[in-house]
C-alpha cells in the first residue's frame, strides 16, 4: 500500500494535471466559440466582399464620407469623397454629393465605353479597374453606380443604446431557443432606436410594418405594440424562429426578415436552398441591393459589435443614454368645436328608434318655422340666408368624410 507521503505526491500530481487542463480549456474556449459562431452564422463566399464593405461603412467612414461604388460588385470602389464641414450633412448636401459623384463617374465610364483612350489620372485609374474586360463593361457599370454614406457615427450611437436593451433581448431570444447574437440584427434595422419609423411605415426597434406586425402583436388605430421594446422583441424572435423552421438556414432566415418569407421561399425553391446562387442569380420582384446585402450587413454588424473595444476604444467611457418612455396607447383627437356649433351630435339608441311619423312631424315643424322666419326677413336677404345654410352643410359633410391620418 502506498504511504501517506506517496498519496500526497499523487494528489499534487492530479491537481497539477487538472490545472493544466483548465488553463488549456480557457485558452481554446474562444476558438471553440468562434468555430461555433461560424457554424451558426456562416459567411458564404459570394458575400465576403460585401461583408468587408459593410464593416468599413459601419466602422471607418463617417457621415460626411460618401463612397461611390458598383452596385453588384462592391469591391469596385471608385472614390471615397469627404464632405468638408462638421455635423450631419443636410439633405441638400447629401443630394448634391450623390448627383456630383454619379455625374462624374458616369461621364468617365461612358467616355471609356466609346473607345476613347484614358487621359486624366482618374480616367487611367478607372480603366485599370476594368483591365481585360470588353468596352460593354463600362456601359453596364455606368448604369450601376451607387453612393453609400458612411455610418460610423450612427453605428456608435446604436452600440451605446444597445447596452440598455441587449440583456433583456438576449434573454428573450435564448428563451425562444435562438442564438442571442441575433439581437445584433436590431442594429441593422434601427440602431436600437425605439421610435424609428421608415418611409414604408415600419416602426420600432425591430421595424415591423403594420401588416406583418399584426400577425404577432396588437396593433390598432389607438394602440401599437411595436413601440414596446419587449413585446416587439418577442415578435421578432417568433418571426425569425418561424423563418428558420421554413428555410433551414440562418442566411436565408435572416434574408427573409428583410425580403419576406414567401419571396425567400420562392428563391430557395428555385436554387435548391443555395444561398450563393440566390445572391448571384435570383431575379425575383424587388430582390434588389437591400435584400442581397441584408445578411452581409448583419455579419458586418456582428463583427463590429464583437470588436467594439478595438474599433471604438473610447466607447467604454460613455454613459448609456436613457431610453424614451414606452407609450403604446394613443387617445383619439378631441371633437371639433364646430361640430357642437353646427349641432352635429352622436345619435343614441333612443333617438334611432323613433317612429317615422315623429321624424316627419319634427321635419314639418322645423320647415314651418323656417318659412315664418324667412317671411319676417327682408326679401333681399332670403337668398343670402339660403346660400349661407348650404355653405355650412357643405363644410359639415366634408369634415365628416375626412379620414384620420392613422388610416392613410
Amino acid at each position: 500500500m502506498p504511504s501517506g507521503f506517496e498519496n500526497k505526491i499523487a494528489r499534487r500530481g492530479v491537481r497539477r494535471i487538472m490545472a493544466v487542463l483548465c488553463a488549456f480549456a480557457i485558452i481554446i474556449a474562444p476558438a471553440f466559440r468562434a468555430a461555433a459562431a461560424e457554424v451558426v452564422f456562416p459567411e458564404p463566399t459570394a458575400i465576403q466582399p460585401n461583408v468587408n464593405f459593410w464593416v468599413q461603412v459601419f466602422s471607418q467612414y463617417s457621415e460626411r464620407d460618401f463612397v461611390i461604388h458598383d452596385r453588384d460588385n462592391v469591391r469596385r470602389v471608385y472614390e471615397v469623397m469627404h464632405l468638408p464641414g462638421e455635423g450631419d450633412p443636410t439633405r441638400e448636401e447629401v443630394a448634391y454629393v450623390n448627383d456630383y459623384l454619379k455625374s462624374k463617374y458616369s461621364a468617365i465610364l461612358n467616355r471609356l465605353a466609346s473607345g476613347e483612350k484614358p487621359v486624366t489620372y482618374e480616367d487611367i485609374r478607372v480603366a485599370n479597374m476594368f483591365r481585360g474586360e470588353p468596352l460593354a463593361a463600362y456601359t453596364l457599370a455606368a448604369e450601376n453606380l451607387r453612393v453609400q454614406q458612411g455610418l460610423r457615427d450612427r453605428f456608435r450611437e446604436g452600440l451605446l443604446r444597445s447596452r440598455y436593451y441587449r440583456p433583456t433581448m438576449e434573454r428573450i431570444f435564448e428563451d425562444s431557443g435562438l442564438p442571442p447574437e441575433l439581437v445584433t440584427l436590431a442594429t441593422v434595422e434601427s440602431g436600437f432606436y425605439s421610435r424609428a419609423k421608415s418611409s414604408a411605415g415600419a416602426v420600432g426597434i425591430w421595424q415591423f410594418t403594420r401588416g406583418t406586425g399584426r400577425q404577432y402583436m396588437r396593433i390598432t388605430r389607438w394602440h401599437d405594440d411595436r413601440l414596446n421594446p419587449e413585446k416587439e422583441t418577442r415578435a421578432a424572435a417568433e418571426l425569425l424562429r418561424s423563418n428558420y423552421a421554413s428555410l433551414g438556414s440562418w442566411p436565408l432566415a435572416i434574408t427573409a426578415y428583410n425580403y419576406g418569407t414567401g419571396g425567400t421561399e420562392a428563391a430557395s425553391s428555385e436554387f435548391g436552398g443555395d444561398y450563393n446562387k440566390i445572391v448571384r442569380e435570383y431575379n425575383g420582384p424587388h430582390f434588389g441591393f437591400a435584400a442581397r446585402n441584408y445578411y452581409a450587413e448583419f455579419l458586418a454588424a456582428l463583427y463590429v459589435h464583437e470588436h467594439e473595444n478595438q474599433i471604438f476604444p473610447d466607447l467604454k467611457y460613455d454613459e448609456t443614454p436613457s431610453p424614451p418612455p414606452v407609450r403604446t396607447d394613443f387617445a383619439p383627437p378631441p371633437r371639433s368645436h364646430r361640430w357642437r356649433r353646427w349641432g352635429v351630435h352622436r345619435v343614441n339608441a333612443h333617438h334611432s328608434t323613433r317612429s317615422r311619423h315623429h321624424r316627419r312631424t319634427v321635419a314639418h315643424s322645423t320647415a314651418t318655422r323656417r318659412v315664418h322666419a324667412s317671411a319676417r326677413r327682408p326679401k333681399r336677404r332670403v337668398a343670402s340666408a339660403a346660400s349661407s345654410h348650404h355653405r355650412r352643410h357643405g363644410v359639415r359633410v366634408a369634415n365628416r368624410g375626412a379620414r384620420h391620418p392613422e388610416d392613410s
